[in-house]
């Protein structure tokens, strides 16, 4: 009578839950063996030629680009996000590009640029400093600077070119946590390969 009451009132056993919980359990397992997976299939770098042209960004009436002038440079796709930072790297050298807006409080001047670049290096490294830098060109006579920049124990190149019209500027550093000198002053010129095209209405 038990057994019949139980059946007439619809009463479902315990045991028929462990057929979804199953289910479930199984679906997480598969996700979480699929997710290594998925990140083996993506690229995280991709692989550049010489005289790439690399879209930095653009502000007010210029857009900045960067030509690379050597092989074996290739992007970091998981830290480079577009029209903000590119990170690019060869052998053990890595180079880091920035696209910054000054405050509208300040004249985006050169000077000014390296002030703010060496505070900003600063949050990474509470140490960090930028040496005495010297004036320098990039490929279309944009003006800037260009210096040592001392942190984590290391001596990288710094360079800051602001837009011509004040609008935005570019912030790189070229270094390497295993890069020697000789790795740098082997790509050093790729900090003035920058350009700024005038895309205003003349």
């Amino acid at each position: 009578m038990a057994e019949a009451t139980e059946r007439g009132t619809g009463v479902r056993r315990p045991r028929s839950n462990w057929v979804p919980l199953a289910a479930a359990t199984g679906a997480v397992v598969l996700l979480g063996a699929g997710w290594p997976l998925l990140d083996a299939a993506t690229p995280s770098s991709q692989e550049l030629s010489s005289g790439h042209t690399v879209d930095v960004n653009s502000g007010g009436d210029y857009a900045a680009s960067l030509d690379l002038p050597q092989d074996g440079w290739n992007v970091d796709t998981t830290r480079t996000m577009a029209d903000q930072q590119y990170v690019l790297t060869r052998g053990p050298v890595e180079l880091d590009l920035t696209s910054v807006v000054p405050p509208q409080d300040t004249d985006a001047t050169p000077e000014n640029l390296w002030a703010g670049m060496e505070t900003t290096s600063r949050v990474h490294d509470a140490s960090a400093r930028l040496g005495r830098p010297e004036s320098t060109d990039t490929q279309d006579g944009t003006e800037g600077l260009v210096g040592d920049l001392h942190t984590q124990g290391r001596t990288e190149r710094a360079a800051v070119f602001p837009a011509p019209d004040g609008t935005f500027a570019v912030e790189m550093t070229l270094g390497g946590e295993d890069a020697t000198e000789a790795d740098l002053a082997a790509v050093e010129d790729v900090v003035e390969a920058v350009s700024f095209e005038h895309r205003g209405e003349s």
